[in-house]
C-alpha cells in the first residue's frame, strides 16, 4: 500500500480540479478498505517528508558556513570518512540507487562536531 499511497500523494500534489477530487476519493476508499495499512502508509509518508525537510534545513544551515569550515577536516576527524562521503549526505546525492542520508547517530555526531569546533574557536584569544 505504501507505493500506491505515495504515487497518489505525488499525483495529488500535481493535480487540479476534478482529478484532485478523484484522487481524494481513491485515497478515502483505500482508507475505508484497510484503515491500519492506510495509517501505516500515511505515517511512513509523513516520516519521509519530515526527513526531506530536515535535510533541506541542514543543507541551508550549512550553506553559510561551508566556505569558512573545512568539511574535509570534519569528515576525516569526526567520521573517519572522505569529504565526498560528507557532501553526499549533505546534498542527498544518489549513491547505489538511493539518496545518501545521515543516520540519527551521524546527525548527532555532526552536531557534536560543530559544537566541538565552536568551543575550540571560542577559546582562541589574541
Amino acid at each position: 500500500m505504501d507505493e500506491k499511497f505515495i504515487q497518489l500523494r505525488n499525483e495529488y500534489i500535481r493535480a487540479s480540479g476534478k482529478r484532485k477530487q478523484e484522487i481524494s476519493e481513491e485515497l478515502q476508499k483505500m482508507s475505508d478498505e484497510n484503515p491500519d495499512a492506510y495509517a501505516k502508509a500515511f505515517e511512513n509518508s509523513l516520516k519521509d517528508a519530515i526527513n526531506k525537510a530536515d535535510e533541506l534545513l541542514l543543507k541551508e544551515k550549512l550553506k553559510s558556513i561551508t566556505p569558512a569550515v573545512s568539511l574535509s577536516y570534519i569528515a576525516k576527524k569526526y567520521f573517519g570518512k572522505t569529504r565526498h562521503w560528507l557532501y553526499q549526505r549533505i546534498n542527498g546525492s544518489t549513491v547505489n540507487g538511493k539518496p545518501a542520508r545521515f543516520t540519527e547517530d551521524e546527525l548527532q555526531q555532526l552536531k557534536d562536531a560543530f559544537h566541538d569546533l565552536g568551543k575550540e574557536l571560542s577559546t582562541l584569544s589574541f
